[in-house]
């Protein structure tokens, strides 16, 4: 059993080649207007959820999701002794 939990993947990055087409299509999709809208970077929050949109990708060439954890040392280390 482990130690410490995850809150599960709350966040994902997409990297996209045109911003005001891709924020478009997410509005349809999440059915939800931006929570940050810059000319770097589009997001939004639905359903526990933190969708970002960044021109260009940012040295990304798929999406990039983030896992959260209460305490990342404590995780670090768990997965570490895991063999991660």
């Amino acid at each position: 059993m482990t130690s410490s939990s995850t809150q599960g993947i709350k966040t994902v990055l997409h990297p996209v080649s045109d911003l005001a087409k891709a924020k478009a299509v997410y509005v349809a999709l999440l059915g939800a207007e931006p929570t940050a809208d810059a000319p770097y970077y589009v997001g939004f929050d639905v359903a526990g959820q933190h969708i970002g949109l960044v021109p260009g990708g940012g040295g990304m060439s798929s999406p990039v999701t983030y896992w959260h954890v209460p305490d990342i040392e404590a995780k670090l280390a768990e997965v570490t002794a895991a063999g991660g």
